[in-house]
């Protein structure tokens, strides 16, 4: 199928069939990823009493009952209900098919310590992305007016698929440019970090609260809750050039903050077609 999607008043074409995984596949009987350590993602058949309902074990069909959790063993994508004391469904935020969305690549630089730079101590080892690289990347024409953006850190090797953070620590963003980002008009913000804050931030999750437009020490109970999105432990594959994509975030329908999804990207070429704009 070929979609023709108007964007900054040009009209792009897309092909259903050329879009990119930037998901993690959930490996069930091999390595994932991990943050803090948590029980990993899990599958087992159903036992009803008088059999297990594999067909391996002689069932006539597989019923599979799965535990996981979502936000630290797999790529996820999570509302403000996150932090908030009232539920904000995930499936209830994500209405739209399609966004414009610009892939930019950045190479996260040791932290230098300076005030309101985060929120709490910092080592001067620790790795950080910058407002300057967001800002650097974002400059680019062709990424103007995008309502997505996806971020791909370097070194980007495909330890990423399976890394454990406790062990091996991520790199997060200042205060400056997750408030670039909103600033910007990012409504849904994909990374291949298992979080946009450090891992250890005195459970304030600042950036979050940034990002969504909260109050950094406040209870979370917004009347209208933001429809803006964090995906986190993405993986962007390094043929992917920096550039114009077309992102949809694919969830099941959970009633819950969060859900485990597949972002697709596509990338459209510039059309003069007649054809109806999606």
């Amino acid at each position: 199928m070929i979609l023709y999607v108007e964007h900054n008043g040009q009209q792009y074409k897309v092909d259903t069939t050329a879009f990119h995984d930037l998901s993690i596949p959930y490996n069930f009987e091999g390595e994932q990823p991990n943050f803090y350590d948590v029980d990993r993602g899990s599958v087992r058949p159903f036992d009803s009493g008088d059999r297990k309902w594999s067909t391996k074990l002689g069932a006539g069909c597989n019923v599979m009952e799965i535990a996981l959790n979502v936000h630290c063993t797999g790529t996820h994508t999570e509302t403000v209900g996150h932090l908030s004391q009232n539920p904000v469904p995930i499936r209830e935020v994500l209405t739209d098919v399609l966004f414009p969305a610009g892939l930019i690549t950045v190479t996260p630089t040791k932290y230098a310590p300076t005030p309101k730079r985060y929120h709490v101590e910092v080592g001067d080892d620790e790795l950080v992305i910058e407002r300057i690289q967001v800002e650097q990347g974002l400059d680019s024409a062709e990424l103007s007016g995008v309502s997505a953006l996806i971020i791909r850190t370097l070194p980007n090797d495909i330890s990423k698929l399976s890394r454990r953070y406790t062990q091996h620590p991520a790199p997060f963003f200042t205060h400056g440019a997750m408030e670039l980002i909103r600033e910007s008009g990012i409504r849904h913000l994909v990374v291949d970090l298992p979080s946009v804050d450090r891992a250890d931030d005195g459970g304030i999750l600042g950036n979050h609260r940034i990002f969504w437009g909260l109050d950094m020490n406040a209870p979370v109970n917004p009347e209208t809750p933001s429809t803006r999105t964090i995906t986190e432990m993405a993986y962007i594959p390094d043929e992917l050039v920096d550039g114009l994509y077309f992102l949809s975030l694919q969830i099941p329908g959970l009633m819950l903050d969060a859900a485990p999804c597949r972002p697709l990207v596509g990338q459209g070429t510039q059309s003069h077609s007649n054809q109806l704009n999606l």
